[in-house]
């Protein structure tokens, strides 16, 4: 809100009578905006929607709802855990059929992410796993355990790869035992880990490349990282969806193996063996 805001005050002199008039409107009501349509600002504004739609265009938006939509994603972001859930559950009539309501929100969250993510830099990122001496991966919370199941995933395809432990000996303890020829793999979605963050800046003073999945680019881990894959986690909920995460990290997976096949192929000849034990599986 505060950056919008800033904005908003910083083009003040450039404004007409009206504008200005709509800005300080737009400023003292920044929680309620997201809840308004353009004729609703209209009236209580006092100004035509002519002037709302310039106005939005003016701060770098392509229309009034460009911006009221902007504002609703911040609202979202700095609502609490108990707050979005109470904002769940007054809409609960919208959510009778959880089913198709949550499909459509993972939905969009993979639509999302396939325009945040070029393929110029998702084959960077591939190209990184592939040269890696060793791979790490590292989250905190429910992070964590997608830490895990990226570097299971990546050990299938013959990939020496590690989840770092978030007990104990520490994140920076591990990270000094790294080597430039190494990858961290660092997932960072809201609320942000302060550890995780620390983890990468640590990494990347000590020249190790971090690659970090995030649900935005201006996420604190990426100023550390020389890649990043956006994932919108987007949910009615106040957790995170991981749809569109799994999405990445099975189509980087997928990559890996379509460009080592033969590495692929010897190490599954391997595995094959150990599944075909009666001792193990049925």
């Amino acid at each position: 809100m505060h950056s919008i805001q800033n904005m908003i005050i910083e083009k003040l002199p450039e404004y007409s009578p009206n504008q200005k008039k709509l800005a300080n409107f737009i400023i003292e009501n920044l929680q309620t905006i997201p809840l308004l349509s353009v004729n609703q600002v209209s009236e209580r504004a006092g100004v035509s929607t002519a002037t709302i739609v310039r106005f939005s265009k003016i701060l770098g938006f392509q229309g009034y709802l460009d911006l009221r939509n902007k504002l609703a994603d911040i609202l979202k972001e700095q609502l609490s855990p108990l707050e979005k859930y109470r904002k769940t559950i007054s809409q609960k009539d919208d959510y009778r059929n959880p089913l198709e309501i949550v499909a459509q929100t993972v939905i969009g969250n993979i639509d999302f992410c396939l325009e945040q993510n070029t393929l110029q830099e998702f084959k960077h990122i591939s190209k990184h796993v592939r040269r890696a001496q060793n791979i790490f991966c590292l989250g905190m919370g429910i992070s964590h355990y997608l830490a895990e199941i990226m570097s299971y995933l990546l050990k299938l395809y013959m990939k020496k790869a590690f989840a770092l432990s978030s007990d104990s000996p520490s994140f920076p303890e591990q990270i000094i035992l790294m080597n430039p020829k190494d990858l961290l793999i660092v997932f960072s979605f809201p609320p942000y880990s302060k550890q995780t963050v620390e983890a990468a800046e640590l990494a990347k003073d000590s020249n190790i490349t971090v690659i970090s999945f995030a649900d935005k680019k201006t996420a604190p881990v990426v100023e550390f990282s020389e890649h990043v894959l956006v994932a919108k986690t987007d949910n009615i909920l106040f957790t995170n969806s991981l749809g569109s995460i799994a999405v990445l990290m099975n189509a980087l997976v997928t990559d890996l193996a379509l460009s080592e096949e033969n590495e692929v192929i010897t190490g599954l000849k391997k595995i094959d063996k150990y599944l075909n034990d009666p001792r193990y599986f049925y």
